[in-house]
């Protein structure tokens, strides 16, 4: 609750400092002290349905930035963790409809190795699960 309420005050001040926008949304990024960022630094691959030899996912930077790994129309930008929620910021190219949005995904497993996520709304079955790449 406090930290929506912090949020919501960030808000407000880099509204009436739109250039200060920008360094808000990093450094809430990078202070956050969830145990759970550590862990999901870093490479999380799932094999392509039809092309088992294929491996598609995201990178997750330290600096709450991240990379869209072998999906080309679906382009990760930032992400974010909130105790059990990751939320990935996107934008997607070379479609005749271009869209902008978060992916609310909650985190069901996380461990040094694997990560199984399920988006939020979803059936409790739909999970999504990667692995992690070294």
């Amino acid at each position: 609750m406090k930290k929506l309420f912090l949020l919501a005050i960030l808000a407000i001040m880099s509204a009436c400092n739109p250039s200060s926008e920008k360094k808000v949304t990093m450094q809430l990024a990078i202070s956050d002290s969830n145990p759970n960022r550590e862990k999901l630094v870093g490479k999380w691959l799932q094999p392509i349905a039809g092309q088992q030899k294929e491996q598609q996912g995201f990178e997750l930077r330290e600096n709450g930035t991240v990379i869209s790994m072998n999906i080309h129309t679906l382009q990760y930008d930032r992400w974010n963790v909130s105790e059990d929620t990751l939320y990935l910021s996107y934008h997607t190219e070379g479609v005749k409809l271009i869209s902008k949005g978060i992916d609310t995904l909650l985190i069901k497993e996380l461990d040094d190795s694997e990560l199984i996520l399920s988006p939020i709304g979803a059936n409790v079955s739909d999970t999504e699960s990667y692995h992690k790449e070294n």
